[in-house]
């Protein structure tokens, strides 16, 4: 009868059983060892460079913008002339309170800059790209604001009519 027994086991021969089992072992590990990598990379911090661009936005806030008055210049080329409103994106309140302070040299610089230019130095979007970078660094200029990050950041035209 103890013969019996032994034949008896479920009706599954060992080694297809030590087979699925060292499956089963294998694909376990597989999933832990993906979960631990999971749990890894969600918990560990960011990177230097990455915990310094994330505290740079967290301070930001929302922009700061200072809309100028509309400028209305004759162009160089003395047959058309140019009508553009400007948006000064700036770093915060103080840059837009000295904006304030020094808006007749501000006013100034920009519209000896606008009158120097011809209408097909500005028609194109590589025109107005230059243009406002020239518009940053000039008004950067009159602030004495080496950086744009202790200045003006960005430059937007909110109308702008060449005839």
């Amino acid at each position: 009868m103890a013969k019996e027994e032994e034949v008896v086991d479920e009706g599954v021969p060992p080694k297809k059983k030590k087979l699925l089992l060292m499956v089963v072992g294998v694909v376990g590990l597989v999933v832990l060892a993906g979960g631990g990598a999971a749990v890894y990379l969600l918990m560990t911090p960011p990177a230097d460079g990455d915990t310094a661009k994330a505290a740079v936005k967290q301070e930001e806030g929302p922009p700061i913008y200072e809309k100028l008055d509309t400028f209305t210049v004759n162009l160089a080329d003395h047959e058309s002339y140019l009508q553009v409103e400007i948006a000064l994106k700036v770093t915060d309140a103080k840059v837009q309170e000295r904006i304030k302070l020094y808006m007749p040299e501000v006013r100034d610089a920009l519209l000896r800059l606008l009158s120097s230019k011809s209408a097909a130095e500005l028609a194109g979007s590589e025109g107005k790209e230059r243009l406002a970078g020239e518009i940053q660094l000039q008004v950067n200029e009159v602030l004495g604001a080496r950086d744009s990050a202790k200045g003006v950041k960005g430059v937007l035209f909110t109308s702008f009519i060449i005839q």
